[in-house]
Parts: structure tokens; C-alpha cells; sequence
């Protein structure tokens, strides 16, 4: 029996495939040197109106001048962050669904105990920008300096309190690592978002938080709250002026920051996942998103894809040596 047409089909078949995939018409086999073809979706995990959600749709719309492709800031908030870090993760890895969540996502697994590995479950992108925590207090205290505040709290064990925005979250990682350097053992009250630690903050129901000077500047500025250090030194000009906290006299805070960061979801094309880096690089160098850093008190983080990764593995071993309870 002659084999010629079973080579023929074969070969027809073939054809029909590689025709296929160039016509994006093959499921799963989208080739990324057409992408974006059609909008493309950050989800924030958190609700509107917090710095996460403000940096993504300056990012957002610098990103769809570079690519002439819609860009667009999908807010899903619910258990920390984890709803809607937890629905990229599960997305077709076609670019078309990323996901933006501050340093906080490493505390998934070791702390919130939920099954997303920021390594893993979702891969990182860029750093969008990063900064030094503010640590700030309830301006009704009468203490003026880091020193003050650390006797104030000594001589009043079980009276003074940090507000935090969520289990795992920055503000509780550097509490407690401000507990940690300090011999203090200030304890901790959960909060369902940020806007209700700082409005009880204000109101004097907790004493001290550990917050992004975004959050916190218009309060300390009004006289609300009272600003006393910063992190490390590691902020741009406009910030309101304050020592370190290393000058104030507390060790091993530098690590104290809050970056933000893009991930997509695993098995993300290595082409996407580059150009991405690439703009997110870029858009750092934007005049109103550098503007919007600087008035945040934030600064550029233009970072490699394999400096991006570094960073988040050594956030998620800071958090497994914190030891943090949920």
C-alpha cells in the first residue's frame, strides 16, 4: 500500500496548524509578538483611594501610551488582598490579566496561611516604586522623639497600641520588627483597610502606625498625627523632613519599606514578562508618575526581572523571620 497520501495529509495537517497559530486561532498558542492585541487588565486587590490603586492608573495610563493598547484598573479588595491576587493567579497566562500588590504579598503563605506563593503562584514583573516606611503617632501623646515615645511606652506596658491594615500587611511586619529592635511589646489591632487605621489613629484609639508617607502626609500636615522618623534615608526632597530611625537610636529598621510591585500569572510568556519590565522601567522616568512618587514619597525602583525577584525573596524571608501571628 502506497504511503503518499497518508505524507500528504500529514503535511496538510501540519500546514493547518502553523496557519492556525499565526492567525491566534490555536487556544493557548497566542503569540506574544501580537500582544497587547486588546485591553489589558492590572487587578488592585484592594478597594479605591489607597496608594496601590493611585500609583496603578498613573502606571496605567503611561503604560497605554507606550503600548496604544488600553490599559485598565480593576479593583478586587477582600481578605487582605488575597481575592484578587488569587484570580491572577488562576488566569490564562496570555498578558491580559496582571496583577499589582505591594511588599505585603509576602506574607501570604508564612502568615494570612493562604495558598499563594508570590514566587510560584503568580511571577513577578517590576517594581513599580518603593519607600521607607513614616513611623507616625496619635499627636495627643505628649512625646516629641522616637526616644520619648520608646520611655513613654516602656512605663505603659498593655496601654499603647499599633493599628495595622491587615494581618501580614507592611504596617504589621514593621511594628513588630520596631517591637523586635526596641525590647517593647506594643500589641496590635487589626483594621479591614487602611482609611480605618488611620481615621482610629487620629481619633487616638491607637497610638503609633508604620505607614507610606502617602497615607500619612495630609494628617501629619493638618497636625493630626505627629510624624517622628522614617525608615532609612531613602526618600525624595519634597517628603517632610524627620531622622531615621537608626538616628533615633533603633537599629535593624531599614528593611522597614513598602514597595509596589506588577506579577502576572505563572507560565506568563518570557517575551511578555520582558516587555513589561521594560515599560514599567520606563514609565518610572514619566514626568506626572516621577511627580506622583515624589509627592508620595516614594522613589523609583527600575529594576531588572531578576532584581525584582530577588526582592520579593528576601521580603518573604523577612516576614518567615518576624515569626508573625495571625
Amino acid at each position: 500500500m502506497s504511503m503518499l497520501p497518508r505524507l500528504a495529509s500529514r503535511r496538510d495537517f501540519l500546514a493547518a496548524i502553523v496557519a492556525g497559530v499565526a492567525a491566534g486561532a490555536v487556544p493557548g498558542l497566542a503569540l506574544a509578538d501580537d500582544w497587547p492585541s486588546k485591553p489589558v487588565t492590572i487587578v488592585v486587590p484592594y478597594a479605591p483611594g489607597a496608594s496601590n490603586d493611585t500609583f496603578t492608573r498613573k502606571l496605567a495610563q503611561v503604560l497605554t501610551k507606550q503600548f496604544g493598547q488600553t490599559f485598565l484598573v480593576v479593583n478586587r479588595p477582600g481578605a487582605g488582598g488575597f481575592i484578587g491576587s488569587d484570580a491572577v493567579a488562576k488566569a490564562a497566562p496570555d498578558g491580559y490579566m496582571l496583577l499589582e500588590m505591594p511588599s505585603s504579598i509576602a506574607g501570604f503563605k508564612p502568615v494570612m496561611k493562604v495558598d499563594l506563593d508570590p514566587l510560584k503562584d503568580v511571577v513577578p514583573i517590576a517594581l513599580m516604586a518603593r519607600a521607607p516606611d513614616a513611623m507616625v503617632i496619635y499627636a495627643g501623646l505628649p512625646v516629641k522623639t522616637v526616644k520619648e515615645f520608646i520611655d513613654y511606652a516602656r512605663a505603659r506596658p498593655d496601654e499603647i497600641f499599633y493599628g495595622m491594615a491587615g494581618i501580614g500587611t507592611s504596617g504589621h511586619q514593621h511594628a513588630e520588627m520596631f517591637n523586635a529592635a526596641t525590647g517593647l511589646k506594643l500589641k496590635g489591632v487589626n483594621y479591614k483597610s487602611a482609611a480605618d487605621s488611620m481615621t482610629d489613629i487620629i481619633g487616638g484609639r491607637v497610638h503609633v502606625m508604620f505607614v507610606t508617607t502617602a497615607s500619612s502626609r495630609p494628617a501629619v500636615e493638618a497636625g493630626q498625627l505627629r510624624l517622628l522618623a522614617y525608615a532609612d534615608n531613602n526618600y525624595p526632597p519634597e517628603s517632610l523632613k524627620a531622622p531615621t530611625l537608626a538616628e533615633a537610636g533603633v537599629p535593624n529598621m531599614e528593611q522597614a519599606q513598602t514597595w509596589w510591585a506588577v506579577f502576572g500569572p505563572p507560565g506568563l510568556p518570557a517575551d511578555i514578562r520582558r516587555r513589561m519590565n521594560a515599560a514599567i522601567v520606563a514609565a518610572q522616568k514619566d514626568p506626572e508618575f516621577a511627580a506622583l512618587m515624589a509627592r508620595s514619597g516614594a522613589t523609583p525602583a527600575p529594576l531588572s526581572i531578576d532584581e525584582t525577584v530577588a526582592v520579593v525573596r528576601e521580603e518573604i524571608a523577612l516576614v518567615e523571620r518576624l515569626k508573625l501571628e495571625p
